[in-house]
């Protein structure tokens, strides 16, 4: 007598992982994680970059600033959304005046006189 051997046939998961071994973001995913001098070049390219030197106090100014004009942009969106979505940008909204509410007292902390 001899033994078979049975050959499993292939799955439909199998397929797909076959699919994703030559796909370009698992390339990148890999090179992420396994190679450190890739993954370093993908964050140097950045579209904005805050130059050396910015104190704290112009840096929190300047994120007040952002968060007033976010703010601003979702007030203006929000009058023509109902239902969950309207809900959805108005509960950004209080964390976004949260925030800036945070971020304008880290402010006027940084410029109260020294005792």
């Amino acid at each position: 007598m001899t033994s078979t051997t049975k050959i499993p046939l292939p799955t439909d998961a199998d397929i797909e992982l076959e699919a994703l071994k030559d796909s370009a973001a698992t390339q990148r995913a890999l090179d992420y994680y396994l190679k450190p001098a890739v993954s370093q070049l993908l964050t140097d390219h950045k579209l904005f970059h805050m130059r050396d030197g910015v104190s704290q106090e112009d840096a929190m100014v300047h994120a007040s600033e952002l968060l007033r004009c976010t703010l601003a942009s979702a007030h203006g969106s929000v009058e023509s959304l109902q239902g969950a979505q309207r809900d959805l940008v108005l509960s950004l909204m209080y964390f976004m005046e949260m925030t800036k509410m945070c971020v304008d007292k880290a402010i006027d902390t940084l410029r109260l006189p020294a005792r």
